[in-house]
């Protein structure tokens, strides 16, 4: 009985197989009579013949993922796909999410952590050794050059629209994966198909796209002629082109005119954090006007009062005007919004252990011994006031190389104590056996 219902089920996927690979059979046929039929003097003069054959390479592209749709649930895919077989199943981290992978013979589909189809790559495109959809896209074009009385319009425009639209379902995918470069190019395709004066769809946003993976993709030539084409086309995303192209220009070299960008944007968009934020940090690294740097923080934190790292930012330009106590001020505040700042942390530890090695320089100097005693008596609860914060930085810290340096601190702190307590001398030890190891 078991060798039976194998035999049968055997029997069953052979006829699906088979099945399939009939209507792969036309589609492979249909490619190469209409491509044969385009290069004949008399029919490649006709639209309908490259329309034929736009539309046998759309039908060929979409074969694998025919009925499916992003959302759709992985019941609901099974269902759609009851004739096809899934190889395998893997669960796999991008950029940081976890997506189940199931694998087809043709293609891998991928479940987000809700259970619904996000995106899909095609493995074993029905046609290879081509791009289907350039293809595609240059038979319509060349159908519109042949359509001069408009009676085939309509079918040019309903093609140019599906190459468009499956250009950005493949951009977005290859965004998911973090290829940013391929994602720009599938943008830029697709703007092209809609933008066709055929179909004459103008979408501003998808040339931002275009900049915006270019620049994720460190090709900063290619991300500021497209973040000035979105300034020529009139979209500044509400001054978010500005602040993006002004950072690929920072990241060229050129930070004059990453500051003049960010000016020019800032004067028409005054209320964009992703300029105000740009603007300060561009000031703080290029060690300009200080009182500039504090004016665009300050307005930022009127902007957003509960975003800690812009107090931080403060605390950092006015430590570095010797204002300490407005420093340690600031740095309080940035952790009481957040009581898991890191960066507020550590700096708060800094300050008090960069003012306690002032106090030891002075003293170093000084004749008076009483002066002398007392400073020294200052040193030491500087050191104990950086105690906490740095200790608190070294519960938060994930980064490696940055909880060396958070021991390296705190080692010295207590090395300078430990003749205090016991706690003290405990500490240095335990600290110190961390940077051995």
């Amino acid at each position: 009985m078991k060798k039976i219902l194998t035999a049968a089920l055997m029997l069953l996927m052979a006829l699906q197989l088979g099945a399939q690979s009939k209507e792969v059979q036309s589609l492979l046929k249909n490619y190469d009579k209409f491509k044969s039929q385009t290069q004949d003097a008399k029919r490649g003069s006709r639209p309908a013949t490259w329309i034929s054959y736009a539309q046998t390479l759309t039908g060929a592209y979409s074969y694998p993922t025919n009925n499916l749709w992003i959302g759709l649930s992985a019941l609901e895919a099974k269902v759609v796909l009851k004739d096809q077989r899934a190889l395998s199943t893997e669960f796999r981290d991008v950029q940081g999410e976890q997506y189940e992978v199931v694998k087809y013979e043709d293609k891998d589909l991928y479940y987000n952590a809700d259970g619904k189809l996000s995106f899909w790559i095609i493995t074993k495109p029905v046609i290879e050794g081509i791009n289907m959809l350039d293809q595609a896209y240059q038979a319509y074009d060349k159908a519109a050059e042949l359509d001069s009385r408009g009676s085939s319009k309509a079918d040019i425009q309903e093609g140019l629209t599906f190459i468009a639209n499956n250009f950005i379902n493949d951009a977005m995918a290859a965004y998911t994966l973090g290829n940013f470069a391929d994602a720009s190019v599938k943008f830029e395709k697709s703007f092209i198909a809609a933008s066709h004066p055929a179909l004459n769809v103008v979408d501003t946003t998808i040339v931002y796209y275009v900049a915006l993976t270019a620049l994720m993709d460190q090709d900063l030539p290619r991300a500021v002629k497209f973040f000035d084409k979105c300034l020529e086309m009139g979209f500044e995303s509400a001054g978010d082109t500005y602040a993006n192209l002004a950072e690929a220009y920072k990241q060229m070299g050129d930070v004059e005119k990453s500051k003049e960008l960010l000016s020019m944007g800032f004067t028409k968009y005054p209320d964009s954090q992703s300029i105000l934020v740009a603007l300060i940090n561009t000031y703080l690294e290029s060690n300009d006007d200080p009182n500039k740097v504090l004016e665009f923080i300050q307005l930022a934190q009127r902007n957003e009062p509960n975003n800690p790292s812009l107090y931080y930012a403060e605390g950092n330009v006015l430590k570095n005007l010797d204002k300490f106590e407005d420093a340690i001020r600031l740095y309080e505040k940035s952790i009481e919004i957040d009581p898991n700042f890191f960066f507020g942390y550590f700096q708060l530890g800094q300050a008090f252990y960069d003012k306690a090695v002032d106090i030891q320089t002075a003293a170093s100097d000084e004749l008076d011994d009483q002066k002398y005693m007392q400073m020294v008596e200052e040193l030491d609860v500087m050191l104990e006031k950086a105690i906490a914060p740095f200790e608190k930085s070294f519960e938060l810290v994930q980064d490696d190389e940055i909880r060396t340096v958070v021991v390296e601190y705190l080692k010295n702190i207590y090395f300078r104590l430990r003749t205090k307590s016991p706690e003290y001398e405990a500490s240095y030890e335990k600290y110190n056996k961390m940077l051995e190891q």
